[in-house]
Parts: structure tokens; sequence; C-alpha cells
């Protein structure tokens, strides 16, 4: 019962507490998605001319870049792919132009996880914030989560990234945050026996509905429940649901086994929030694009470009989001998803996952704008750190060697020491030498 008024009570007076606008922008979507395909179309492409519009009158970048290719925002209504007359847009120009890109009416800022490139800060205005609150609300939906549902969100222990709220205020709103949507956290920064088994007790206590995190994280404990051969009744969580990594059939075989669970799947980033996501009944690696808000260039095992139509505050129009994909012809399906994967790295015989590395750098560390795990056949691995301009490299390096004191050589070097590999030189946080 509690569930029950936490979901549908506690929850819309907190969005009404706080200001934000986001019922309403579900509601729309719940209409939009009950429109036919060519009603959804249509209103895709209408909402592509009013977004490129707005860009070409308001937005210094796209003012000046528009002119020089001869791009007019009225051409998408004819044919959406004479958008591609507009330069792909990169994390490398994003970077150099920001002040350009960048409205007045942004207020929150994002930072990209730095799994596909180097980190980038984005920005959102309140609408598009709220856009982003709404789909994924939908995406939960679609993978049939009801707000009196049960969650639990693998996360990196917040303790030891000296990320638990300080004050009182501070954790109340966490607490009420929290309860409001129904969720609990399973802190998960090791992949060693004792962390595998609270994590596991703790399921074994909650059940949640619903298990969200990266997919290394939930494969850890799908290993650890099925190698000791762990025995319960039901399904110990109903969905599981990926974040931040990507998904393989190994790692769907190992969790719905463990778990006794439907997987399904979602694709996003800082940049945009929840871009596409699947449905539990239909394939995991077919996901659903939310063409109220995108509208992602078709391609063939290809470069994901996005065009996103909800944040005004920081417009991003044929963004390289740096990953690998197929969209079919009619914008409306996203599979064979490929970009991202967390690897794990052996520090004194623990494995951790570069996620936990790469949020103890951001929140405990500081002061990084990039790093690469480089691993040896012999030798210990080496961490190769770029810092930030203006870093303390004393202070880094001690902070460094306070959590892991040995087991990890650390390196210094310039950003375009980065080592990328693959037919497109993507980025990987690790990568394996041959010495």
């Amino acid at each position: 019962m509690l569930r029950y008024f936490t979901g549908y009570v506690a929850m819309p007076m907190l969005e009404k507490y706080t200001g934000r606008q986001i019922s309403p922008k579900l509601k729309e979507l719940q209409r939009f998605s009950q429109l036919t395909d060519d009603q959804q179309k249509d209103q895709q492409v209408k909402r592509l001319f009013q977004f490129l519009q707005y860009c070409e009158q308001k937005v210094p970048f796209y003012q000046k870049l528009f002119a020089q290719v001869g791009f007019q925002a009225n051409e998408v209504l004819t044919d959406p792919r004479a958008i591609q007359k507009i330069p792909i847009l990169t994390k490398q120009i994003v970077r150099e132009n920001t002040d350009l890109l960048r409205s007045p009416r942004a207020q929150h800022v994002r930072k990209t996880g730095g799994s596909t490139g180097a980190s980038v800060f984005f920005y959102y205005d309140q609408e598009g914030l709220d856009w982003t609150s709404a789909i994924n609300l939908i995406a939960l939906e679609m993978a049939g989560r009801k707000p009196h549902h049960n969650d639990c969100h693998i996360s990196a222990d917040l303790e030891l990234l000296n990320l638990v709220p300080k004050n009182a205020k501070d954790r109340l709103i966490d607490w009420v945050k929290m309860r409001s949507q129904n969720r609990s956290r399973l802190m998960v920064s090791r992949f060693d026996f004792e962390n595998l088994d609270r994590g596991y007790q703790q399921l074994l206590r909650e059940r949640p509905y619903m298990l969200q995190g990266h997919p290394s994280s939930a494969f850890a404990l799908a290993n650890y429940i099925l190698d000791r051969k762990k025995s319960f009744q039901g399904p110990l969580v109903n969905i599981f649901e990926p974040s931040g990594e990507m998904l393989t059939q190994k790692i769907v075989n190992r969790i719905e086994a463990a778990f006794k669970c439907k997987v399904v799947n979602r694709y996003g980033n800082a940049e945009f929030g929840v871009v596409a996501h699947s449905r539990p009944e239909a394939p995991w690696n077919q996901l659903e694009i939310f063409r109220r808000a995108f509208y992602i260039e078709p391609v063939q095992s290809g470069p994901l470009i996005v065009t996103a139509f909800t944040n005004l505050g920081f417009p991003l129009v044929r963004y390289d989001t740096g990953d690998i994909g197929t969209v079919d012809h009619q914008g409306q399906f996203l599979s064979d998803i490929q970009g991202r994967v967390h690897d794990l790295v052996t520090i004194n015989g623990r494995e951790w996952p570069t996620h936990f590395i790469m949020d103890t750098l951001d929140h405990k560390v500081r002061e990084v704008f990039q790093f690469q795990i480089l691993k040896r056949r012999r030798g210990l691995p080496t961490l190769r750190i770029v810092p930030e301009e203006a870093a303390d490299l004393s202070r880094i390096e001690k902070s460094l060697r306070e959590i892991w004191p040995e087991g990890l050589s650390i390196e210094f070097i310039e950003a375009k020491d980065l080592v990328f590999q693959g037919w497109r030189q993507k980025f990987r946080h690790v990568i394996e030498s041959e010495e």
C-alpha cells in the first residue's frame, strides 16, 4: 500500500513542489505513441522543422553554419534527409564552440562519461530536462514498470566516492526522491565475493520489480548466483534494464538465467537522456526510437547521428554520439548497438569495473580530463591520466595512491597520446599491450 501512495501521490506532489512540468509531457508522449506510423513520422518532421528554424534564427553557431552550407530549415519539410547538408557535430566541435551553442536559458550542466571519447560538458534548459524525465518515465512504462513497482539501481559505493549527502537537508531530499520513486540503491564497487554476496542478499530481501545498472555489474552478480547454484522461489527481479554499457547475447543469457527475469534494452547518453528503448515482448536488441523527441538518421552498422528537438538551451543538430548501430530506413527502430563497452581491470588480484574507476576519477580524484588503462601480459597495469589544464599533478597522484597504494602504475600523458582502436578509431578505456 505504501508503494501505491509514494508512486501515485508522493511523486506528483514532489513534482509540483519542485516546479517541474513532467506529467504534461508524459501525457503527450503517451498520446504520440497511439498515433499511426505515418502520423508519427509527420509529427516528427514538423518538430524537426520547428527546431531547425529556431536554430536558424536564434543560435549563433547554426546561423553561421547554415549560411556557409546554404541550408534552410524548410528543406526538411520536403525530405528529412536534406538535413545531411549540415556538417556532423562532434564532441570536439562542441568543446570548441560551447558559448556559441549555449543559450541564456540553459541552467543544468551534464558531463559525458567519456566512454566514447573525451568528456564534454553539455547543458539543458528546464524544458529540456523535464522532457528527459518524461521520456525516462515512458521508457519505464514500455518495460512494464508501474509507479507502484519497486526498483533497485546498481550504484558505485557513494560513501567511498564521497558522494553521500553531507547535510540534513540534502539527505532528506535524497531520501524523499528515492522513496517517491520506490527506488533503492545496490552498492557495488568491486566484483569480489563479499560485494557480490551482499548484493545478492539485498536483492533476495527486496525482490525489486526492476533492476537497473551497468550490465558488467549485473553480469558479475549473475555469475556469482549461477556458479554457487543459489536457489530461490520465483524471479529474483522481473526486469533488468541496462545503463551506460553495451549488452551482448552472452550477458543477456546469463542475467535472465540467474535472476529468472526478462532483459530489456535502452540506448541513451548524457547529451540526450534516453533515446530508444525495447519492450519485454520484443527482442532485446530491437529498440523503439522516441520519435517525438529525436530524429536519428537511417544507417546500416554505422555512426549514430542524432538530432534532438526538446532542448533549446543547448541545441544539438546532427550530433555524432560516437556509437555504432543500425537504424531502419523509416527511422523507427534502433538495433545492433556497439560502443561504450566497460572492461574489467585486475588490481592486486581484485577486479574493478572501469565505470567505478571513471566515477572515482570524476568525483573523488577530480581534475582528470580523460584516462586510459594499459593492460600488459607481464607487469602492472598502467593508469594513464590526461589531467585538466592547470591541474595539481602531485595532488592527483596522492589521491590515487590513497585508493590504490600498489598494484597499479600511474602515468601522466597528453590527450594526443590516448590510443584509439578499430575501423572507426573507437576509444576504449582499457587497451591491451603486447609487452
